[in-house]
């Protein structure tokens, strides 16, 4: 809210030829306010709902009321709303590796590698000795919010009930916020950069063709640990933007290979677990990425850690300090502060992933495939 408002005082302010650069000195806005003849109603502080607090010094206010709402509040004979916009939903607890932390401290995850190879022992000699090794990868979770206040008289104002479903949408936004989140985990530069400099198998160039989806299938099927030793991957998600998906859908469901002009079978759908969009993918042109995810039972490329017990986002709002004595109140004054008359919602989640300089979020490279869609 703070930054809305004060965009909008910006916005205000500099319609009228104010330098916005001074827009922290009151006293400079209350004189260009007063030069301009700004009426007190409408004036740049009350407006845009600032008070002075005891120092002398503005702060912009938190809580939204009935002015930020001209179009809604207008009078009119007949009004309602547009059905809302859908918004596409991630699908990535498919295809990453779900953990959970006890608390807000750094996790470790270990892995131990294989003994090695037996070796030829002669008669009376010494059996060669093996050695294993341990890594690790630590990840912790952290806490994200986001908060909405807004006056009793608004909600009372709120006819058509649209404001009233602002907690619901708090949590749409939330879960929008989880699926950025976690796309950015593997769909970024940094990892990008570091796959693409492994080379094969870790990467390739080609766009989504049958051919290439093919060459990413087969390049997931070589992937040896460590130690050299050839891993066991049964099958694979294709994680595509949405702008894939009519081109992947038409790969995996024509009965012969698609772009090829003989009669060959079709059987890339053996090999492929299914098709998952993530329409945070980041784009450019004829530059469109797609990704190749191993089972994240079998190998955990991506790990999304939740704090143990709470898996998702919540919201809830200020309880009311307002004890009626006598008298009765409006409902939605029974719903706000003693001192404000400010109701309060707030949305909240807890989630994390490895942080790594090299591969940001991917926790296990063995267990993804990137092409950058830049070649045929």
């Amino acid at each position: 809210m703070k930054r809305i408002t004060r965009w909008l005082k910006s916005y205000a302010l500099a319609e009228k030829g104010f330098d916005v650069d001074n827009i922290g000195d009151v006293r400079l806005v209350e004189s260009f306010a007063k030069e301009n003849n700004i009426s007190e109603s409408l004036s740049a502080l009350d407006y845009l709902g600032s008070h002075y607090d005891e120092t002398g010094e503005t702060n912009i206010g938190e809580v939204m009321t009935t002015a930020h709402f001209t179009a809604y509040f207008a009078a009119a004979l007949s009004r309602e709303f547009y059905k809302d916009y859908n918004y596409q939903v991630g699908t990535w607890r498919d295809y990453t590796y779900p953990d959970t932390a006890p608390d807000f401290r750094q996790v470790n995850r270990f892995r131990m590698t294989e003994p090695g190879t037996l070796h030829r022992r002669r008669e009376k000699a010494e059996a060669k000795t093996t050695h294993i090794t341990d890594s690790y990868i630590n990840w912790g979770v952290e806490e994200y919010a986001e908060q909405f206040d807004i006056s009793w008289q608004t909600i009372m104002n709120d006819d058509l009930g649209k404001i009233r479903e602002t907690p619901q949408r708090m949590a749409n936004a939330a879960r929008r916020f989880e699926d950025a989140w976690v796309s950015n985990l593997y769909d970024n530069a940094v990892t990008q950069a570091t796959l693409a400099a492994l080379g094969a198998p870790w990467a390739i160039t080609g766009r989504l063709t049958a051919a290439n989806l093919a060459i990413g299938i087969n390049a997931m099927s070589v992937r040896t640990d460590v130690n050299g030793n050839q891993m066991n991957i049964n099958g694979v998600w294709l994680v595509i933007p949405k702008v894939l998906e009519i081109q992947a859908a038409t790969i995996l469901e024509s009965l012969l290979v698609a772009g090829v002009a003989t009669n060959d079978k079709n059987v890339l759908g053996r090999y492929i677990k299914g098709i998952r969009v993530d329409p945070y993918i980041t784009t450019a042109g004829l530059n469109i990425p797609w990704y190749l995810f191993a089972d994240p039972n079998e190998v955990p490329a991506v790990t999304v850690g939740r704090l143990n017990g709470f898996d998702r986002p919540w919201t809830y709002m200020k309880r009311s300090d307002i004890q009626m004595i006598n008298g009765s109140a409006p409902s939605p004054f029974l719903m706000s502060d003693f001192a404000t008359g400010d109701i309060e919602y707030a949305v909240e989640d807890i989630i994390g992933g490895w942080d790594s300089p090299t591969l940001v979020g991917v926790s296990d490279f063995r267990g993804i495939l990137y092409s950058s869609g830049t070649t045929p």
